[in-house]
């Protein structure tokens, strides 16, 4: 089970990864059309669209790899145990949140897609196809949230301990 959730969070890597490589395309293809004399239809708002599927995408694995910005200055001032229970009602918290606005992101694909709705720029793009990469990286945090939250009740070092972010050295 660890290695399908591991695979899933490099799935969501990779795709952020390959839209940012779009989003530095489509810059690309706008510059190189300025000089050659071509416009790419609606490039800001694919990269619009881009950038917003990368950030949701990259929320769980840039949460299991620690890189998320987390403030602790007054949890760390705590006892350890009182530390844990402080981390678990971080993470409950997270987990209610972000499947909240994973189920209304759901929602708000399906009524995209019940009323055809297509974005308002030269070229019409579905709008449940950015919504959905929404969607997926909403889903996905969830599922990383719980494996944390179920790491920290096992008595485990959630994944985010292990591999702090760059920044804490």
């Amino acid at each position: 089970m660890l290695r399908l959730l591991d695979g899933l969070y490099w799935l969501c890597g990779v795709l952020a990864a390959l839209c940012l490589v779009a989003i530095c395309s489509l810059v690309l293809a706008q510059v190189i059309g300025r000089f050659a004399g071509f416009m790419v239809l609606s490039a800001n708002e694919m990269a619009g669209y881009l950038v917003l599927a990368s950030t949701f995408l990259a929320l769980a694995p840039a949460l299991r790899h620690g890189v998320h910005i987390r403030v602790r200055l007054v949890v760390e001032r705590l006892p350890g145990p009182l530390q844990r229970t402080c981390e678990i009602v971080a993470l409950l918290l997270a987990i209610a949140l972000a499947g909240y606005a994973t189920w209304w992101v759901i929602d708000l694909v399906r009524d995209s897609i019940a009323f055809g709705e297509v974005s308002p720029g030269r070229l019409s793009i579905p709008l449940a196809i950015p919504q959905s990469a929404m969607a997926l990286g909403l889903g996905v945090f969830v599922i990383a949230l719980l494996h944390c939250l179920g790491e920290l009740l096992l008595g485990r070092t959630p994944a985010y301990e292990h591999s702090k972010g760059l920044m804490e050295d």
